[in-house]
C-alpha cells in the first residue's frame, strides 16, 4: 500500500498531468455548443514579493498566497496554522514565541536579541521579535509566504524567506460585520469590524477580536490547576487620508494582550533526573510548579504615499513595543530537590524608518531603491532560575541588554533583454552594529546576593547580498525561471550567558529552477521550482546547563522540489494540492552536540561531527490537499471544505536523537450564507483525528522537554454583515 506522502504527491502530479493533456485540446478549436463543464478560470493571484503589485504568475520566485476566503475555509486562525497549508513551512513554537522553518531554514531559539531567518513583516512593517510572533489572524485581508531568501528588498533576516501579513484597508463606503464563537474546552470568542468614511478625505476601521478558553486542554495533576489554556485579544484600527490624487497617508495602530500556561513536558520515551518519565496525557502534566504566560504588544506606523512623475516615493515609520513573562521548565518533576524553574521578563522595543523610491506602474524597467534603518533594544529583566536543582544556591538571576543598529542600501530592476524575456538584478549593503552589556547575580540562602559575572561587548558587520534572476514567456500561460539569490542573517550575542558568547552572521546562497502555467483556459494552475542551497554558519542552538545558546555549524547543503497546484473542477468544486520533497544535511559539524540519555535520568552531553545528519524541524516531505465544494440553494449558499496535510516527521536537533514522527492534519468547516449575504453559519473543526504530536522538543542536563501541539478543537461561527 503507498504510503500517504505519496498518496499526496500523486495527487498533486494528477492535477498537473491533467493540465498538460489539456495543452493539446485547448490547442484545438471547441465543437459549437460545447461547454466547460459549469467550470470557471481561476481568479489572478497579486503578490507584492518584488515590492510592487504583480500577477503571482508573473514573479520568478517561489510563492504562496491566500486570501481572506481560503484562510477562514481552512480553519487558519493563526501564523502557527499555516503549515496546514503550506508545503515546506515548519511552523515550531515554544510558549510564545514563533520558530517558523521554511524549506529546512529556521531557528528553534527563543533568546530575546535573536531575530528569525524567516521574517515577518504586518502591513509593510518588519516584526523583529520572536516573542508574539505568534499572531491571531483578525482582519487579514491576505498572506504571502515567499520561500527561498529575501536579502535585496526585505533585509538581512530573511535567509529562510518571508510571511507577509496585509490586513484590509477602510473604505469610504459604510460596511462591517461582526461574529460571536463557541467550541469545546469551553471556548469562546467574537470579533467585530466597523470600515467607512470620517470625511471626504478620510477613511477609517477598527477590528476588534477577543478568543478565552475557559477550560484547559490539560491538568498539572501536581497542583491541580488547568494548563495549556489561553486568552487573547487583539484591536487594530486604520486610517487613511487622501488629500489628493497623488498622495495619501496611512496610520496603522494595533495592540494585542494573551494569557497562556504552557506546558513542558519530558520528552516522550526520555527520563528527566530526579523523577519518573511522565507518561500521561501530553496536554497535561505533573510538575512542581506552575506554568505561566503574559505578553502584552503593540506598536503604530505611518506610511506616506506619494505619486511623482519619475515614480513614487514610500516612507513607512514604524515603532513597536512588546512585554513578555513566561514561567516554565519546573514541570518536568515533582520532586522540588530536582526542580528547577525559569522565569523570564522580556522587554522588546524596536523603530524602523524605510524610505522607497519606485517607478511608475507603467514603467517598461520595473525598479525600487531605497534605504532601510532598524533599532532595537532587547532586554532579560531578568531570566531568573531557580528550584531545588540549583542548590547550595537559591536563586540565579541574569539581566541583560543588547541594542542592534542596522542601516541598508538597496536596489533592484527588472527589464526586458530579449522577447519574452526578463532580467533581474538586484543589491543589498547592510551594515549592523550590536551592543551588549549583562550582569549576573547568585543568592545562596543566609548570604546577601553577589555579583559572579558582568560583561560588556560590541560588535559590527557588513554585508553585501543580492539577486539575478532571468524569466522568459514560452507562452502567456507559461512562464519559467532561474535564480541566484544571496541572504544573511546577523550575528549577535547570547543573552543568558555571561560572561555572554558571540555568535557569527549565517549566509544562504540559492538556487532556484521555476515554472509557472496556466492550462484548460485558466481552469488550472500548476507551479514547480526546484531549488539548492549552500548554507554556512548555521546558528544552531544548544542548552548547556539549561541555559540557551546558540553557535555555528559550518556548512549544510539542502534542495528539494516545490509543487502547487490548483484546478477549478467546475463552478462548484476547487481542488488545491501541493508538495515539497526535501533533503537537509550537515555537510561539516565538528562541534556539535552529542546527547545521550543518563543513567538514573537527565542528559549527557558531548562533541561530535554531525556531517551527514539533517537539519532541525527539516521534515524529508510535506503536502497538502484540500477540495471546496458549493451548494447553491433557493435560500442561500451552502459551502464544504477538507483539508488534508501530512508532515513526514523532523528532528530536533544535530545529532537527530530527538524526533518527532510523521503525522497527519485533518481541518473542515461546514459553513451557510444566506441569499442576502448578511449571515453566516459555520460549523468547523480542527485537527479532527486529535494527533498528539510535539511542536518543540530539545535537550538539556535536567531531562529533554518537549511541548504539544493544541488536541482536536471544534465549535460553531455565526457572523452577521451590515
Amino acid at each position: 500500500m503507498k504510503s500517504r506522502r505519496w498518496v499526496l504527491l500523486d495527487a498533486a502530479a494528477l492535477l498537473g498531468t491533467s493540465a498538460m493533456f489539456a495543452v493539446a485540446a485547448e490547442a484545438t478549436p471547441s465543437a459549437p455548443g460545447a461547454d466547460s463543464g459549469g467550470a470557471t478560470e481561476l481568479e489572478a493571484v497579486i503578490v507584492t514579493a518584488q515590492r510592487r503589485s504583480e500577477n503571482l504568475q508573473d514573479v520568478p520566485i517561489s510563492v504562496e498566497a491566500f486570501n481572506a476566503t481560503a484562510l477562514d475555509a481552512a480553519v487558519i486562525t493563526t501564523t502557527a496554522d499555516l503549515d496546514v497549508i503550506t508545503p515546506g513551512l515548519e511552523t515550531g513554537s515554544e510558549a510564545g514565541y514563533a520558530q517558523p522553518h521554511l524549506r529546512g531554514v529556521g531557528t528553534i531559539a527563543t533568546n530575546p536579541g535573536i531575530e528569525n531567518p524567516v521574517a515577518l513583516y504586518v502591513d509593510g512593517v518588519y516584526y523583529g521579535a520572536l516573542a508574539g510572533a505568534v499572531l491571531s489572524l483578525n482582519n487579514v485581508s491576505q498572506i504571502e509566504v515567499d520561500k527561498g531568501p529575501q536579502g535585496t528588498l526585505f533585509g538581512r533576516n530573511a535567509t529562510g524567506g518571508l510571511i507577509q501579513i496585509t490586513t484590509k484597508d477602510p473604505t469610504q463606503t459604510f460596511e462591517g460585520q461582526a461574529g460571536l464563537t463557541y467550541g469545546n474546552y469551553k471556548t469562546s470568542g467574537a470579533n467585530l469590524y466597523v470600515s467607512g468614511g470620517v470625511a471626504p478625505t478620510i477613511a477609517a476601521d477598527f477590528a476588534g477580536y477577543l478568543s478565552n478558553q475557559g477550560t484547559g486542554y490539560g491538568v498539572n495533576y501536581f497542583t491541580g490547576q488547568q494548563v495549556n489554556k489561553t486568552m487573547d485579544a487583539a484591536l487594530r484600527s486604520k486610517w487613511i487620508f487622501d488629500p489628493s490624487d497623488s498622495t495619501q497617508v496611512k496610520v496603522i495602530i494595533d495592540y494585542e494582550k494573551s494569557h497562556f500556561t504552557p506546558v513542558f513536558l519530558p520528552a516522550p520515551g526520555t527520563t528527566p533526573l530526579g523523577g519518573p518519565p511522565y507518561t500521561g496525557d501530553p496536554q497535561s502534566m505533573d510538575g512542581y510548579y506552575q506554568p505561566y504566560g503574559f505578553l502584552q504588544q503593540g506598536g503604530a506606523s505611518v506610511q506616506i504615499r506619494q505619486n511623482l512623475e519619475f515614480g513614487t516615493f514610500t516612507s513607512i515609520t514604524a515603532y513597536r513595543r512588546l512585554w513578555m513573562q513566561t514561567v516554565f521548565d519546573g514541570g518536568l518533576v515533582t520532586d522540588y530537590d530536582y526542580a528547577l524553574n525559569i522565569n523570564i521578563i522580556e522587554p522588546f522595543s524596536q523603530y524602523s524608518q524605510e524610505f522607497q523610491l519606485s517607478s511608475p506602474v507603467d514603467s517598461r524597467l520595473k525598479w525600487v531603491t531605497g534605504m532601510y534603518l532598524y533599532n532595537s533594544d532587547a532586554k532579560y529583566n531578568p531570566i531568573s532560575i531557580y528550584g531545588g536543582l540549583l542548590a547550595p544556591l537559591s536563586l540565579d538571576n541574569t539581566d541583560s541588554d543588547q541594542k542592534d543598529y542596522s542601516a541598508a542600501l538597496y536596489a533592484q530592476a527588472t527589464g526586458e533583454v530579449a522577447s519574452d524575456t526578463n532580467l533581474t538584478l538586484g543589491l543589498r549593503y547592510t551594515y549592523e552594529h550590536r551592543n551588549f552589556e549583562g550582569s549576573n547575580i547568585l543568592v545562596i540562602p543566609g548570604s546577601p546576593p553577589f555579583v559572579a559575572a558582568t560583561d560588556e561587548a560590541n560588535v559590527s558587520y557588513e554585508k553585501p547580498t543580492w539577486r539575478i534572476a532571468l524569466d522568459h514567456k514560452f507562452a502567456p500561460q507559461y512562464m519559467g525561471y532561474i535564480s541566484y539569490n544571496r541572504g544573511f542573517k546577523s550575528g549577535g550575542f547570547n543573552d543568558d550567558l555571561i560572561p555572554t558568547t558571540q555568535f557569527q552572521p549565517e549566509t544562504l546562497d540559492a538556487f532556484e529552477l521555476g515554472l509557472k502555467s496556466d492550462f484548460l483556459a485558466n481552469r488550472v494552475r500548476v507551479n514547480t521550482a526546484g531549488f539548492y542551497y549552500n548554507y554556512t554558519n548555521i546558528q544552531a542552538v544548544r542548552y548547556p546547563n539549561g541555559l540557551e545558546e546558540v553557535y555555528n555549524a559550518p556548512k549544510a547543503k539542502i534542495y528539494g522540489l516545490d509543487l502547487d497546484t490548483v484546478f477549478a473542477v467546475t463552478q462548484r468544486l476547487e481542488i488545491r494540492a501541493g508538495a515539497e520533497a526535501l533533503h537537509t544535511e550537515y555537510v561539516n559539524f565538528p562541534n556539535a552536540d552529542y546527547t545521550t540519555p543518563a543513567v538514573g535520568g537527565g542528559t549527557n552531553f558531548g562533541v561530535f561531527n554531525a556531517a551527514g545528519n539533517r537539519l532541525s524541524l527539516a521534515p524529508n516531505f510535506t503536502g497538502d490537499i484540500s477540495a471546496n465544494y458549493s451548494v447553491p440553494t433557493t435560500v442561500g449558499n451552502a459551502s464544504f471544505n477538507v483539508t488534508y496535510a501530512y508532515n513526514s516527521g523532523w528532528y530536533a536537533e544535530p545529532d537527530n536523537r530527538l524526533h518527532q514522527g510523521a503525522y497527519s492534519l485533518v481541518n473542515a468547516q461546514m459553513a451557510f450564507t444566506t441569499l442576502n449575504s448578511l449571515w453566516d453559519f459555520k460549523l468547523w473543526g480542527k485537527n479532527l483525528v486529535n494527533k498528539q504530536y510535539t511542536s518543540e522538543l530539545a535537550s538539556q542536563e535536567n531531562g529533554d522537554y518537549a511541548t504539544f501541539a493544541p488536541p482536536r478543537t471544534y465549535g460553531g461561527t455565526i457572523v452577521r454583515r451590515f
